[in-house]
């Protein structure tokens, strides 16, 4: 758990009311808020999603998300994803593609892929992007912050904690994510990423000196609230000028299902993803 300095916390609570009494704009609040610690930031906005204790409890996080391209809109890719808590295990289910994939803890199959973006680079993309406030917590990650920015298209100010990794972190720790978090509600309106997953780069057809792609952003227009957590229910894709990369939704949301871990057996026919998330490929001769 974070460790909280309460001092700053008291002093917003007697500012916020203070402005209030004063009709001082929300912006004043904002401006204010940036002398809290990027802890102080993140525990507030932890507590406005549901908070780390329920998170903990639920055995997994399964819910049905569809993402519309704008290039392509009569094909939307449509996953039923459950992810097991702790230890992240997890199984997709691809129902237009005819298609499954699992990863088992230390490998990533799939069956029946069609898609160009390697199956180990799906495995936790979304799930990542619906449970950032919670993961702010993982091993590894570290906090940053906290100051104030603005989002493509909203002329709101947010505050701002940027999230990095130690260099042993998960498969891809050169990647950073700045959570846009709204300072009056403390709910995470947006977040600013970046993506170095290698494969990734190679598809883009990026040189090889290169090692990553973006910025880009996910705004969060809608929430639903299941078992008391507060998750996305329906998000776009921006790049930093706001022009669209898709749109996202996300619905039957449980944090109940148990975990089937016979998932995870890899069928006949399914091949194991390969795909190098740190490497680039070697240039062609």
């Amino acid at each position: 758990m974070l460790s909280i300095t309460k001092c700053p916390v008291r002093f917003l609570i007697a500012f916020a009311a203070l402005a209030e009494a004063l009709g001082l704009p929300a912006a004043s609040l904002a401006g204010a808020e940036t002398s809290m610690t990027a802890a102080d930031v993140i525990q507030r906005t932890i507590e406005a999603h549901g908070g780390m204790e329920a998170w903990h409890r639920a055995p997994t996080i399964s819910y049905e998300h569809t993402y519309v391209n704008p290039a392509d809109p009569k094909d939307p890719w449509v996953s039923r994803e459950t992810i097991e808590q702790g230890r992240r295990r997890a199984y997709l289910d691809w129902p237009r593609d005819n298609a499954r994939m699992a990863y088992d803890g230390a490998r990533t199959w799939s069956l029946n892929w069609k898609r160009d973006n390697p199956p180990k680079f799906h495995t936790h993309l979304a799930y990542y992007f619906l449970n950032l406030p919670w993961l702010t917590q993982d091993p590894g990650v570290r906090l940053e912050g906290s100051g104030t920015g603005m989002i493509p298209g909203d002329p709101k100010e947010y505050l701002t904690v940027t999230m990095t990794f130690a260099p042993s972190t998960g498969d891809t720790p050169d990647d950073y994510y700045v959570l846009f978090i709204d300072p009056e509600t403390h709910v995470m309106k947006g977040t600013e990423y970046i993506v170095t997953y290698a494969a990734m780069l190679d598809l883009f057809g990026l040189p090889p000196e290169a090692t990553r792609v973006g910025p880009f952003f996910k705004v969060y227009d809608e929430y639903v609230t299941v078992d008391g957590l507060t998750v996305p229910a329906r998000y776009r894709t921006l790049s930093p000028t706001g022009d669209s990369y898709g749109d996202h939704f996300v619905r039957d949301v449980s944090f109940r299902e148990p975990f089937d871990a016979s998932r995870l057996a890899m069928p006949p026919g399914a091949a194991i993803d390969d795909s190098d998330p740190r490497h680039r490929a070697a240039p062609a001769p």
